[in-house]
């Protein structure tokens, strides 16, 4: 009988593949859809049983949710291939239970392959080769190449080798990543974090609210034939001119936030068109952009398709995260588990400018690491650790 360690590790080495480079591994051999199954039969051989913590929790009520909308989506949805196409939304997520329940064998995985990230990471870094090293999912993996924790270089050398990373690959993204890791470690407390993240999003809102009359022009005049439509939008105010990938998501957000209310406050499911306009690329799946092309931020984008109950879903989760990891760091620290929250961040910020959980090629890396960061919350609680004061 195969060992439960070589099984593991196994597992560990395909997400690692599948985080590297989705492009050969999901595109060409389903990874995505192989950790999503994997995840699932981790959970059987659980017998269904979940931890009783709030994070595994509010998966469970996330997995009934998703399953009352594919219900619901057989009636409703346009195309039963774009249904099942849209529905990786859901089954991407039992990626978590590989995470949750594989936590105790990632340090020994981890110590076998860090040299060989560290050879890997470090010439990519600098080569440009975007088919072997995704431009911004490797940040999920920077942590993995330091081994201890507490050492007070690690903080500067990880926002240094995000920054390498956006110039190397002309990832803003990346440069976002390095700005938040920045803001982190230098954040006093959970309160302070806290404040400072809702006088943003609230100025962000406002922002937002400000500028829907322009981002509404493209109606005016879009065109599968040509960019009289976006360019409308970019010419009707100052701030919409800078860069017209920004504006497009300002687009696409405005259309899945405003178009589709009402009906995105319980979600329009799947298999049914999102949005109405959108960057062409490839004419010849100019028929299956509206269904399928991601939202640019996941968190909007399942706002559309799952409604508000997932958005409170995910509020609690991340506002549990973030407590833990000001409240707790001294513990995370310790045991350098803190790595697999720096992780879990860096997907987080991702999918908040990039088709991640709505998308094959990410969607598992995702679930996989907030299931790492749940158990890792998980055992403390078991230690019943006091809070920091």
């Amino acid at each position: 009988m195969i060992r439960k360690t070589i099984l593991a590790y196994f597992i560990f080495s395909l997400a690692v593949c599948y985080i590297i480079t989705p492009w050969i591994f999901e595109k060409q051999f389903l990874f995505n859809e192989i950790l999503a199954v994997t995840g699932l039969i981790i959970l059987g051989y659980k017998r269904f049983k979940t931890g009783s913590d709030m994070i595994s929790i509010c998966m469970i009520f996330l997995l009934a949710w998703c399953g009352l909308h594919l219900i619901t989506s057989v009636f409703l949805n346009d195309s039963f291939i774009y249904y099942i196409r849209n529905a990786v939304i859901a089954y991407s997520m039992f990626s978590f239970f590989i995470g949750f329940y594989l936590l105790k064998y990632v340090g020994g995985y981890v110590k076998r392959i860090r040299n060989f990230l560290r050879y890997y990471i470090g010439f990519f870094l600098f080569v440009k080769t975007p088919m072997l090293f995704e431009r911004y999912g490797v940040s999920t993996l920077f942590p993995a190449l330091f081994k201890n924790a507490r050492h007070a270089l690690i903080p500067i050398l990880l926002i240094i080798i995000n920054i390498i990373y956006a110039f190397t690959y002309q990832s803003s993204t990346a440069m976002v990543i390095a700005l938040f890791l920045f803001f982190l470690f230098i954040s006093p407390g959970y309160k302070f974090f806290k404040q400072t993240f809702t006088v943003l999003f609230v100025a962000f809102l406002i922002l937002f609210f400000y500028l829907h009359p322009n981002l509404s022009r493209i109606k005016n005049q879009f065109s599968a034939n040509n960019n009289k439509g976006i360019q409308e939008v970019m010419d009707s105010h100052p701030l919409l001119s800078v860069d017209g990938n920004t504006t497009w998501r300002l687009v696409i957000w405005d259309q899945i936030l405003f178009d589709r209310f009402p009906k995105n406050l319980y979600g329009i499911g799947f298999g049914t068109p999102m949005l109405e306009y959108y960057p062409i690329e490839d004419p010849r799946k100019l028929k299956t952009l509206p269904y399928v092309l991601g939202g640019h931020n996941s968190y909007i984008y399942l706002f559309g398709r799952l409604g508000l109950v997932y958005l409170f879903i995910m509020l609690v989760i991340y506002t549990k995260i973030f407590k833990e990891y000001f409240y707790f760091k001294d513990v995370y620290y310790s045991n350098n588990q803190i790595f697999i929250f720096w992780g879990f961040f860096a997907i987080t910020i991702i999918a908040l400018f990039n088709p991640v959980l709505e998308s094959p090629l990410f969607a598992s890396a995702y679930w996989l690491l907030l299931g790492l960061t749940a158990r890792c919350i998980y055992n403390r609680n078991t230690i019943e650790i006091k809070p920091a004061s």
